[in-house]
């Protein structure tokens, strides 16, 4: 992003912050660039709900509801530095699936398309396929006679074409009970079995196209506190069910003792596939992973469990943070400053009969100020840097031109519970990037009526 920078000309210090709202730019610019699409696609119908409340007053859904929402960013705000709400705070909000149930489906979309296009980037794996069947799975994999509908999250083929890895996701530790664990193991289940059976013979199949190993992989990504999971912060009793129930004789530990008794299959350092020994590698915190292979040696099964920062370094290469860090410039700030505004602007509402962000959108209508964005900025043809640097100066324009036209009028404006100018400031620009959308939806995409808004 470009290091020009931009002053405001007044009492109040410049802001450091750079905002990016994907609702403000461009559709060039966002089909030009795939985070910002990924973004996009998946909050297109959301951020007019909320200028609906911010144009009423009023929301559509129950607040208890719409405060789960926030949660996750208020938990992880701060990991990769100290603005006044951290862009990365974006992502971490849809990668923890704190969602109040009518957004939901939004989430597990955008991380599955997220996570699938980090795998691909990272150059180790390419992704065969997500959220899909074992049998088509397998079939793209070019091996027929799998007959399994059970979906799996995802399918990865090394870039060597030696390993293939079906991944199952889940974004917190709290998997449910005997049913979500069913649901976890049936897929491993169903691999381990067909290796073996006369109407498969997967394992065959996988050997002649140059499949040496294979990775049945549970991914556990957050923790109950919504906090990356590590060795240090597990759950021992989640784990410790989760294992026990790998090891009921009707699930994996059934399966690998019929291996090992029919077919010869041993653990990776040869010794015998025994329970005890399999049951204490997969609950030891430092290991959590199991590796069977056949009599020639000719294919090694791996069982693992991966703790969150394990899973993208095994398949990504990289930590989350570093992923993260990596894109923050392109990490847009719609979901978490449309949502905070949309709460704070609901009590003014109730107060005084309408939000401050229609009234300042109402106040600048005679003003210049909406067309100046529209004519020298949305509509000439600007790389994203540029985009991103006059957005934020006209923001700085805009706010000044607010505080001129109260004081025009000899009016107080009064915006938060605090006589901190600095913060004060920074959520006039808020609300002035509030008041530019509702300026954006009504005048210039003339959606009076918010049709685009889809809270489900």
């Amino acid at each position: 992003m470009s290091s020009e920078q931009y002053t405001c000309g007044s009492i109040y210090e410049p802001s450091r912050y750079y905002y990016l709202i994907s609702y403000l730019m461009p559709e060039r610019l966002i089909q030009s660039n795939r985070m910002l699409k990924l973004q996009w696609d998946n909050i297109r119908t959301l951020i007019p709900c909320f200028l609906k409340s911010l144009y009423t007053g009023s929301v559509e859904v129950k607040l208890h509801e719409l405060d789960k929402v926030f949660t996750g960013i208020i938990k992880l705000r701060g990991n990769l530095g100290e603005n006044i709400l951290d862009k990365v705070a974006s992502l971490w909000y849809y990668l923890t699936r704190v969602f109040h149930q009518s957004v939901g489906p939004r989430v597990g979309n955008f991380a599955e398309e997220l996570i699938a296009y980090w795998v691909v980037s990272g150059g180790l794996y390419n992704v065969i396929g997500r959220n899909i069947t074992l049998e088509s799975a397998f079939n793209q994999l070019g091996i027929g006679g799998i007959r399994s509908t059970s979906k799996v999250d995802f399918v990865f083929r090394s870039t060597s074409s030696e390993r293939i890895a079906l991944v199952e996701l889940r974004m917190s530790e709290h998997t449910g009970g005997r049913t979500a664990q069913q649901s976890l193991l049936d897929k491993i289940d169903s691999v381990l079995r067909s290796l073996e059976e006369q109407k498969t013979l997967l394992r065959e199949k996988l050997i002649r196209k140059g499949v040496r190993e294979v990775d049945l992989s549970i991914a556990i990504l957050f923790s109950e506190n919504h906090e990356l999971l590590t060795k240090n912060n597990f759950n021992k009793g989640r784990l410790t069910s989760l294992v026990n129930y790998t090891m009921d004789e009707r699930h994996v530990w059934g399966i690998l003792k019929k291996l090992s008794g029919d077919h010869g299959y041993k653990l990776c350092d040869s010794s015998a596939i025994d329970k005890e020994n399999i049951q204490n590698s997969l609950l030891n915190p430092d290991l959590r992973r199991v590796c069977i292979q056949d009599r020639s040696s000719s294919l090694r099964i791996w069982l693992k469990i991966l703790f969150g920062d394990e899973f993208f370094e095994e398949y990504v290469g990289s930590s989350l943070n570093n992923l993260l860090a990596k894109h923050r410039d392109i990490i847009a700030d719609d979901i978490w400053l449309f949502y905070t505004i949309t709460i704070n602007e609901l009590k003014i509402a109730s107060q005084f009969g309408r939000t401050h962000v229609r009234k300042i959108y109402e106040e600048l209508l005679t003003s210049n100020i909406f067309n100046q964005f529209i004519n020298n900025i949305y509509n000439i043809n600007l790389p994203l840097d540029r985009y991103i640097v006059r957005f934020n100066q006209w923001i700085e324009n805009c706010a000044k031109k607010v505080i001129d036209v109260y004081r025009e009028k000899g009016e107080k404006l009064i915006l938060l519970e605090t006589s901190d100018l600095v913060a004060n400031f920074e959520y006039l620009k808020q609300l002035c990037i509030c008041a530019l959308a509702e300026y954006i939806t009504i005048d210039y995409k003339r959606d009076r009526g918010f049709s685009e808004c889809l809270w489900t």
